[in-house]
């Protein structure tokens, strides 16, 4: 058996194909048509199999990335308006916190004057009754003085002149000297 494989291989590669001049390079006109049939059958089947299952994923892959792209774009969108919108309510609420702010100063400054002049009508009106009350107390105690004063000034008459006078006379000089002695 090794020598029948020694002769096979000893063979010379013109034997196998008839003639003595083919080679391996040799144009065979069969063999072309051959290689564009199985060519054009493989190209038809790739086209058909794998080209265009390719394609049609790369294409709904664009179209996945240009609807995320114009997605993004509406949401910068979106935030610029919403940043906008922000600012805007901002602004409005400060010039409302403002506003309040201002009220309340004026409100607060209106209390505060109406709280001082309730205070000022207040001490005056304690002043007025405490004067009226030390006026009534003063003329009081004057009145008391006059009378102790006439009554002391008619006990030394009484003790100068013992026995001299009546009632009724020590009375009347008591009266009088109250109403002739008046004390500033």
């Amino acid at each position: 058996m090794a020598a029948e494989t020694q002769t096979v291989t000893e063979q010379p590669v013109s034997e196998h194909h008839g003639s003595e001049s083919a080679g391996v390079l040799d144009f065979n006109g069969q063999m072309v048509l051959l290689t564009w049939v199985a060519f054009a059958i493989a190209a038809a089947l790739l086209t058909k199999l794998l080209w265009k299952p390719i394609l049609n994923f790369v294409e709904a892959r664009e179209a996945e990335i240009k609807g995320a792209l114009d997605d993004a774009q509406k949401a910068r969108q979106a935030a610029a308006d919403a940043d906008a919108t922000a600012a805007k309510t901002i602004d409005q609420a400060k010039a409302d916190a403002r506003r309040l702010a201002d009220e309340q100063t004026a409100a607060t400054r209106q209390l505060i004057n109406q709280l001082e002049e309730e205070a000022r009508d207040a001490i005056a009106r304690r002043k007025q009754a405490a004067e009226e009350q030390l006026k009534t107390e003063r003329e009081d105690a004057l009145r008391k003085l006059h009378e102790g004063a006439g009554a002391e000034i008619a006990g030394a008459l009484e003790r100068m002149l013992p026995g001299m006078l009546t009632e009724a006379q020590r009375q009347s000089y008591q009266e009088k000297i109250a109403a002739d002695i008046r004390f500033n």
